[in-house]
């Protein structure tokens, strides 16, 4: 069964909540009304308060879903609201650099999560709260959102803007005052507006497995430029590790005498040969093992390996689960040493591959 979720961001501003639910789903003048099912809100601590005083102490939120039927069964209480906090500690306000990357991330997640389900229609409002956090949800929205997905932003009449309980156009009279001029104007004559924003959807243009990695928001944007960019790889033989930009990702001296062999062979113009598992003693050909030897040594001090099909295939697994970790799962593909068309190599042009080895 499909569910509508509102997920906003708000700061000290408690009737942007109203108002967008207001204009999504009770404007007379909107043709294509949309009810959710629950509304979700991120914000600080300072911020939450706002909404538990006003939206639920005071009881503004059960006054709209009186005067409005449609929004009867709409789920919205205590228990949806969360806080931006840092090792368990609620913060209060925005005022860092680190405060906004916190905010970046955990509007990241709850993006993630709510569109990790196929039942789910989510709507993000950016009304609310500080630029950057609007800014993130909508990213994030571009960086996750699904065709059913939508965000806006809800404009309100000037007049009432800054008019004291004001929180949606009532059903009945109910005069409120502007804060700065005395002025005063029936709430039941307000005009809202839902400006509905259209937005990048990169989320099927790019690789799932990095779009739903579960890593902050700046891995998760780092990774997709990265993942966008031409690839120049860097093998560092002294520090056994491969490079983009910089981004490094360390390898084992067995991985890396195995990834150095193929870069090699690539400047040779030469492939690798996968073992066999069938054939007893096989492995990838007597003038390539020897050359795996010398470039293994040097890493290494041992007797001579043979890279039979189980040492070649557990080092293939284990580096390019340590490429996807480090560069995520559209740039492990590229760089892996893989199947080519006579043999296996690193499937990337010549040109892109340096050796400091």
């Amino acid at each position: 069964m499909n569910r509508n979720i509102l997920f906003l961001v708000t700061g000290m501003t408690p009737q942007i909540i109203t108002e967008t639910v207001w204009s999504l789903a009770c404007d007379p003048n909107k043709t294509d009304k949309w009810i959710p099912d629950e509304i979700h809100v991120l914000s600080t601590e300072d911020g939450l308060n706002q909404i538990r005083a006003t939206l639920f102490d005071e009881q503004v939120f059960a006054k709209l879903k009186s005067d409005y039927s449609v929004l009867s069964n709409v789920k919205f209480d205590k228990e949806y609201l969360h806080v931006i906090s840092k090792d368990g500690i609620a913060l209060k306000d925005l005022k860092t650099p680190a405060d906004n990357e916190l905010a970046a991330n955990m509007i990241c997640q709850k993006v993630r999560d709510f569109t990790q389900d196929d039942n789910v229609n989510l709507h993000v409002s950016i009304a609310g709260g500080r630029k950057t956090m609007g800014f993130y949800a909508g990213y994030a929205l571009s960086l996750y959102g699904r065709s059913q997905d939508r965000m806006s932003h809800v404009l309100v009449d000037s007049d009432y803007e800054s008019a004291i309980g004001f929180y949606y156009p009532t059903v009945s009279d109910y005069f409120v005052e502007q804060r700065f001029t005395g002025k005063r104007f029936n709430a039941k004559d307000a005009k809202i507006w839902l400006a509905n924003i259209p937005f990048v959807r990169m989320r099927f243009s790019i690789n799932q497995d990095d779009i739903i990695a579960n890593k902050d928001f700046s891995t998760v944007v780092e990774m997709i430029n990265l993942s966008l960019q031409p690839i120049q790889l860097t093998l560092d033989g002294k520090r056994k590790t491969v490079a983009i930009q910089d981004k490094t990702c360390k390898l084992t001296p067995k991985e890396f005498s195995l990834y150095l062999l193929a870069a090699q062979l690539k400047h040779k113009d030469e492939t690798l040969y996968y073992p066999s598992k069938d054939i007893d003693g096989d492995n990838i050909g007597e003038a390539h093992q020897k050359l795996f030897n010398q470039i293994h040594g040097k890493y290494k001090t041992k007797d001579d390996v043979v890279v039979d099909e189980q040492y070649m295939r557990s080092s293939l697994t284990s580096m390019k689960k340590k490429f996807i970790k480090e560069f995520g799962k559209s740039i492990a593909e590229k760089i892996a040493i893989q199947s080519v068309d006579n043999g296996y190599s690193i499937n990337l042009p010549l040109a892109q591959i340096t050796l400091n080895a």
